[in-house]
């Protein structure tokens, strides 16, 4: 038997023993990742032009290689930097470690576009990629317990009778972690969080494809790794492809040039008209159809049209914009994208996960006083089918004095989304919206009339499918 001294030395040396050729793989390999997400990050976007079928695949073979390149880097610096044992005598060599790597590495690129529309595939490719990996090293790792004949040694001898049968199974907390992460990955993808989502779901099938794939006893042949990487590396361009050709057929389809759009702005789809490009709009201003001209009678010059209107109601018919932004912005930018169409049919959401800001802006040709009226009723008309409460407020401006804050007139619910009262609707439903007009108040006069749509976490990232019809103005 050892002395106590013996002992504690043993155990002091227990302690310095360097990680396991799994637990350094798994930092190096992780290290190569990060470094080509974020390099795919940095160079993968639409190009600024409409380019010819050639240029767009030489892009994508472009994105691929940078990012298989950068992983390089990333993985072989930690390699050498490593203080571990094994950057001295490794089990197997680098040139195998980055072979297996590369197939994951390679799918950066495409994840990276797609989650700059926060699309589901990008959490899709994220499990292939980890799949992908996890089968790889399970190739080429050796088991831990035939790195170290001391450690054999040191195991108790299973010569005794009854060892087997005696002997307790291993406890594996692998399935628990799997069912943690697919339902992390449900929820998230119910919250429409889809590039977070893919960090669960890439663990749960990197877990899963390592403990479905067996242990065999490692080759020094690298030239098998070398043809599967360069089948997954002829797969991730096309994906890479097709994924660049999808953005650019928007740019098409909506008759836009690439470089008019922002990176996370907000998506429309109208008609047969969407978002160009995998990062949609920087905003969206979306006007009412044209109408045919009129023929209208010209009033004198020196009369008002709202004169003599002051003792009955004043219907004002909407037929301004709605306008469709993200913060930090107040309102469209100058690169808004302006279509025609209606918020009941117009289907427009954040391509992020920043909230969407949607308003109705009535401009006035004529200012209004506030001294005749006490009451503005505005009518709506709801075809929104999400479940969740949605209120609207008047914000009513005076654009000739611009030091002046706008008057607002407090918030009122639409009844027809309220929980108690929300139906399917297969047509619009009409509703009244009323709202008190102050007697005392600094403005005196208005000339523009805005609706502020007030969602719940529901409408967080669409827009309301609501549109106005009018506004009454109620005198006293």
């Amino acid at each position: 038997m050892a002395s106590p001294t013996q002992a504690t030395a043993f155990a002091l040396e227990a302690d310095k023993r360097p990680i396991g050729i799994q637990t350094f793989a798994g930092y190096v390999a992780l290290a190569g990742l990060g470094n080509a997400v974020i390099a795919a990050y940095l160079i993968s976007d639409l190009p600024p032009y409409a380019p010819t079928f050639r240029s767009l695949f030489l892009r994508a073979l472009i994105y691929v290689a940078a990012a298989v390149l950068a992983g390089l880097g990333g993985a072989r610096f930690y390699w050498i930097r490593s203080s571990t044992p094994f950057r001295f005598d490794p089990p197997l060599s680098f040139r195998l470690f980055a072979l297996v790597d590369a197939a994951a590495w390679v799918w950066a690129p495409s994840i990276v576009l797609l989650s700059r529309r926060d699309s589901p595939a990008s959490a899709a490719l994220s499990a292939l990629g980890a799949a992908l990996l996890a089968n790889g090293l399970r190739h080429i790792l050796p088991p831990a317990d035939s790195l170290d004949p001391q450690d054999r040694a040191l195991q108790p001898s299973e010569c005794e009778l009854f060892a087997a049968t005696l002997r307790t199974a291993p406890r594996e907390a692998h399935g628990y972690v799997i069912a943690l992460c697919l339902f992390a990955t449900g929820c998230l993808l119910m919250g429409r969080f889809y590039l977070i989502a893919g960090a669960p779901l890439g663990l749960a099938a990197f877990l899963f494809a390592w403990t479905l794939t067996l242990e065999p006893v490692p080759a020094n042949d690298n030239s098998r790794p070398a043809l599967r990487l360069v089948a997954i590396a002829a797969a991730a361009v096309v994906v890479t492809f097709c994924v660049l050709e999808y953005g650019i057929g928007h740019y098409k389809t909506a008759g836009l040039a690439p470089g008019n759009n922002r990176d996370g702005g907000a998506g429309s789809r109208h008609g047969n008209v969407e978002a160009p490009g995998i990062s949609g709009f920087e905003s969206v201003i979306l006007l009412p159809a044209p109408e045919k001209k009129k023929i209208v009678a010209t009033q004198p010059a020196n009369i008002s049209p709202f004169a003599t209107r002051t003792r009955k109601p004043l219907v004002i018919h909407f037929d301004g914009a709605y306008w469709y932004f993200q913060p930090p912005d107040k309102r469209p930018g100058l690169n808004a994208h302006q279509t025609y169409g209606s918020p009941l049919a117009a289907d427009i959401g954040a391509n992020n996960h920043f909230p969407l800001t949607m308003e109705a802006v009535q401009r006035l040709n004529t200012p209004i006083r506030f001294a005749p009226y006490r009451e503005i009723q505005v009518t709506i008309e709801n075809r929104d089918n999400v479940p969740g409460p949605i209120a609207l407020s008047v914000l009513l401006t005076d654009t000739a004095t611009p030091g002046k804050p706008p008057l607002m007139l407090g918030g009122q619910p639409v009844l027809s989304s309220e929980p108690g009262q929300f139906a399917l609707k297969s047509a619009p439903t009409e509703e009244v919206l009323r709202f008190s007009v102050p007697k005392n108040m600094t403005t005196h006069k208005f000339d523009e009339i805005t609706v502020l749509f007030l969602p719940d976490v529901a409408h967080f990232q669409v827009g309301a499918k609501i549109a106005i019809q009018q506004f009454v103005m109620v005198p006293h």
